[in-house]
């Protein structure tokens, strides 16, 4: 059964599936925050040494005598200077006791992630794509046997759970496991939604959806520092509290959301189809008796087929008329499909080659861009938000060629524009210091955010269309660990002082 004809037929902009798609673009700050949190909850804010100079053991060992000694604390050490005698001794030791810090307190602070624990901090968003990588590995293969909707929104409300946790957890290894459970679940909703909307409407309303799943997605990212904006003179925890209550509705979701028609279709759950097409009827105000007639057709086929394989051993001429039709069976979009064909065909294993890379390459620098929003001149918030309403933009320019340059076109056209700008933003930087070169720079480096978030777009239009349906989220799975792969390149950058 044609489901882009059923589509058509319950009408393309459906008021039902409409709403399907508000709410699926509701859930899409869930799949944000995890990320890109720790840009706002783990910077290091200013802090020193903390004093020591009532430290008697180290006065009285080290120094002999306590007095015309004077403390110089920095960051990471202590300078002590030590008049015995006419002889001046400069000495330089570690923080004794601590660090001091001034601001906000953050993860970085609260346990004390600085120095030679800063690597700590970066782990934790390492610890996290790791995380991704396991997602990603387990959440297609259960999206293609069990549907969309069970892995969305079990993993939804595990997600707002681990959010929960976070921000009550007391000790870092605490965090550091939260850390990992939340990159591995956010990939269930991060798999599953985009797809999810792509299968609500006809193939040629695929760029529509793009274009608007991008804007929810930029909107989503610019909600982050918002939030942080808000919090900034209290701990993180209440950051992380904020985006636990920005998820209730996870716990709804079972009943917002419906099935996949196409997932429905390709894997013959026929009654279930049947209820989602009458629900769809009767929300659109469309009239489902031929659609529902062509349905039990082939519900009926579909069991006769089943009874001819179920005998084949009785009835060989048969099967061997069945085997004839391998290659109908194959193009047919209801039959289960190996992922191995991908690797047999050279036609389709040249395109995931390219389509790989090219997520690896996109990842590594919209990913990149993101976490490095803070060391960019001017307000860290400021720089983040700016960074993710550039997407919008490029909504704009990709919804006007997608359909008249082609996908590749497109696609060659952003990333150009993105490597041109990035490029000369590096020269700028290592030109000068001064305003109006750092401002250069800063400009540069949103275009290139511009560029990025267009080859993105297009990257998400094309990778499922070259795939057939059962085996669409498996090479999701490649491309899933070419972004984790290219976060953990940039791993967490630290706040500069």
């Amino acid at each position: 059964m044609d489901t882009d004809r059923v589509l058509r037929s319950l009408g393309k902009f459906g008021r039902f599936q409409l709403l399907q798609y508000i709410y699926n673009l509701s859930c899409f700050p869930m799949m944000a925050f995890p990320i890109v949190i720790y840009v706002f909850i783990g910077h290091i804010p200013d802090f020193l040494c903390s004093s020591f100079e009532d430290d008697a053991s180290y006065t009285n060992k080290k120094l002999n005598s306590s007095h015309n000694v004077i403390f110089q604390y920095h960051q990471c050490d202590v300078t002590v200077t030590t008049n015995l005698s006419g002889t001046v001794v400069e000495e330089t030791v570690p923080c004794r006791a601590g660090f001091e810090f001034s601001g906000q307190q953050t993860v970085a602070s609260e346990w004390g992630l600085v120095c030679e624990d800063e690597g700590l901090g970066g782990m934790t968003t390492t610890v996290l794509v790791v995380g991704q990588m396991v997602g990603a590995s387990v959440f297609p293969t259960l999206a293609d046997k069990h549907g969309r909707l069970l892995i969305a929104y079990t993993t939804l409300m595990a997600v707002t759970v681990c959010f929960l946790l976070t921000a009550i957890v007391p000790w870092f290894a605490g965090f550091v496991v939260m850390r990992f459970l939340m990159g591995m679940l956010s990939q269930g909703p991060g798999i599953v939604l985009p797809t999810l909307g792509l299968e609500l409407f006809p193939t040629e309303l695929r760029g529509f959806v793009i274009s608007s799943g991008t804007v929810a997605w930029a909107l989503s990212l610019s909600i982050i520092p918002l939030v942080a904006f808000l919090f900034r003179y209290v701990t993180w925890r209440y950051t992380m509290g904020a985006a636990a209550v920005l998820g209730i509705h996870s716990f709804f979701t079972k009943w917002f959301l419906q099935e996949s028609p196409r997932w429905l279709l390709a894997n013959n759950k026929f009654d279930q189809a049947k209820m989602w097409i009458q629900k769809a009827a009767k929300c659109n105000k469309k009239d489902p008796t031929c659609l529902l007639s062509e349905l039990d057709s082939i519900k009926e086929n579909a069991e006769k087929e089943h009874l001819l394989e179920k005998n084949q051993d009785v009835i060989p001429e048969q099967t061997a008329e069945m085997a004839g039709n391998f290659k109908e069976v194959m193009d047919s979009e209801s039959t289960q499909v190996s992922v191995l064909e991908i690797f047999r065909h050279k036609h389709l294993l040249v395109p995931s080659l390219v389509v790989w890379m090219l997520w690896f390459v996109s990842s590594l620098t919209y990913y990149g861009l993101f976490l490095t929003s803070g060391t960019m001149s001017g307000n860290m918030y400021l720089n983040f938000f700016l960074n993710s309403v550039v997407e919008i933009p490029s909504v704009i320019l990709y919804s006007l060629t997608i359909n008249r340059w082609g996908r590749r076109k497109t696609c060659a056209m952003f990333l150009s524009t993105a490597g041109v700008s990035l490029l000369l933003s590096g020269v700028l930087t290592f030109v000068g210091e001064s305003g109006m070169i750092r401002g250069f720079a800063v400009t540069l480096s949103f275009t290139g955010k511009f560029g990025i978030s267009g080859a993105w777009m297009a990257a998400c239009l094309f990778t499922p269309e070259i795939y057939p349906t059962n085996i669409r989220f498996m090479p999701k799975f490649i491309t899933r660990l070419d972004m984790t792969l290219a976060i953990i390149k940039h791993k967490q950058p630290n706040i500069p002082r």
